[in-house]
């Protein structure tokens, strides 16, 4: 970032590494705006915010504003089921259906809530390919996962439930209270707490949101590595083999004007092909943010795609692009039968591609995904575990539920979506390999692009990164952090720890 960047807020002088580490990461172009926020014993320690809510750095990050989270929201559908289950109204070893009984179906009829909780239910995903709006309905959604069989069996591994993660956890709560997961979400931890996190924004509160930014550092070369493991998928379809039949065509993918790569369909198989392609038969063109490559392939499945918008447009013939919508149709339509589990959890996901600056969005109750705060509010709702159960006065929590029913390892072993290594509680992430703590009474959860919250109960500190930039890494840069996937966020959690000397 070539502008002077001024951090606002505070910071106490044991935790001045912190500042220093958070102003370094604008340095390094890393950031267009973000937050970042530490409590101990339910007090802010730190309470910093810098940059811009925009793209085009003409709106300042203030001190309200908010953003949306993504799987960060998660933690606070969490705490509301652990709120529930603290008063004797939730018991995790208890059969879904027993609040659910609509949920008592293919194989689902003893399935404890503990499974949902802990990504065990094998409800990954949503088996039935549907539009982005579908997300919308709750009502579509919660019937679907009703009648869904599991894509594995219930209890034997552990798979990210991206999205059903919210729906499942929040008809739970509407059988049980009748309300909303945002609704009792609001009225019984963000109005008490005063905490501005929201799950289903008000109108009133549209004009803070800043828009996220996609990162225009990212590495260009796992696109093609990821169409080229597309394409072979697709070239075992019959229907995708049948459309494109001898139909030999080239398609330059361009990125801000650069070639990223170019697909070619030859003898009914479908290819991607690094660099230029000669004399291409159209163009495919999408800004320099290059996370809406994949979106080339997968626009979503509905009566008319969404070929041609901001982000992506197609230049060539009509008969061309009604050709390639009916091919890439039938690749996600075969893929979300035959692909592997976490493809099939990911691809119907991407119908959800940036939508965040769409009202419907904003306002809709998604609440694994669609949650708006900053990383005060995230920190301050965070306390409630990272204090075990108390904060300001208010008891939320008991002791017990917040050490002996949410630290409870439900899982060790490899993610079959995302195929991590990993470790979780009553649904929140534990210390394992890939998340270092300093002790083991920490919990974590964190959302795409690199929004973070940390719970350490041992400190009864709780600390959030959150930020608009969605920052996509290497591999190798990835494999170097110790605790947390994202740098930013690792860089800021090591200076936490190094300021409290516990590393």
């Amino acid at each position: 970032m070539s502008e002077e960047i001024k951090i606002e807020g505070f910071c106490e002088p044991q935790f001045e590494e912190v500042k220093k580490t958070f102003m370094s990461h604008f340095k390094k172009d890393w950031e267009d705006g973000a937050s970042f926020a530490v409590t101990m014993n339910g007090k802010f320690v730190v309470d910093l915010w810098a940059g811009y809510a925009d793209e085009a750095h003409t709106i300042p990050w203030e001190k309200d504003t908010i953003v949306c989270t993504y799987s960060t929201t998660k933690v606070m559908a969490v705490l509301c089921g652990l709120l529930l289950s603290d008063r004797g109204l939730l018991d995790f070893e208890a059969p879904v259906s027993k609040y659910w009984p609509e949920f008592a179906q293919n194989g689902k009829e003893k399935m404890p809530v503990k499974y949902i909780f802990a990504h065990m239910s094998g409800l990954a995903g949503i088996e039935e390919v549907i539009s982005a709006e579908d997300y919308y309905d709750w009502g579509k959604i919660t019937k679907l996962l009703a009648e869904q069989k599991p894509w594995w069996v219930p209890g034997t591994t552990a798979g990210y439930h991206a999205t059903t993660h919210g729906y499942l956890i929040g008809e739970l709560i509407k059988r049980i209270t009748g309300k909303s997961l945002g609704t009792f979400f609001r009225e019984e931890i963000t109005e008490p707490l005063k905490a501005d996190f929201h799950i289903g924004l008000l109108k009133k509160d549209d004009n803070r949101v800043a828009d996220l930014v996609t990162d225009p550092q990212q590495p260009g070369g796992s696109f093609l590595g990821m169409f080229q493991i597309i394409a072979g998928l697709a070239n075992k379809s019959n229907m995708v083999k049948e459309e494109i039949g001898e139909w030999d065509k080239k398609f330059q993918i361009k990125a801000g004007g650069e070639d990223v790569c170019y697909l070619k369909t030859h003898n009914s198989e479908l290819f991607f092909e690094e660099g230029k392609a000669e004399n291409p038969d159209g163009v495919f063109r999408t800004p320099k943010n290059r996370s809406n490559m994949i979106f080339l392939l997968f626009p979503h499945i509905k009566e008319t795609p969404e070929f041609e918008n901001q982000n992506l447009q197609i230049e060539c013939k009509p008969e061309y692009v009604a050709k390639l919508r009916r091919i890439f149709k039938y690749i996600i339509t075969d893929a979300m039968k035959k692909g592997s589990i976490g493809m099939k959890m990911y691809l119907n996901a991407m119908s959800l591609r940036r939508p965040t600056s769409d009202w419907a969005w904003k306002s809709a109750e998604i609440p694994a995904v669609n949650g708006h705060g900053n990383a005060r509010s995230t920190a301050k709702i965070g306390s409630i575990i990272a204090c075990q159960g108390e904060v300001e006065g208010i008891r939320f929590l008991s002791n017990h539920t917040c050490t002996d029913v949410l630290m409870k390892e439900q899982f060790k072993g490899i993610d079959v979506v995302n195929g991590g290594l990993e470790r979780y509680g009553m649904g929140l992430g534990l210390k394992s390999e890939r998340r270092q703590f300093p002790n083991d009474q920490v919990c974590n959860w964190g959302g795409m692009g690199g929004s973070r919250v940390i719970m350490d109960q041992k400190n009864k500190m709780s600390f959030a990164y959150v930020m608009n930039r969605m920052r996509v890494q290497t591999p190798e840069e990835t494999k170097k952090n110790s605790m947390i996937s994202d740098t930013r966020a690792n860089n800021l959690a090591l200076a936490v720890y190094k300021s409290l000397g516990q590393l």
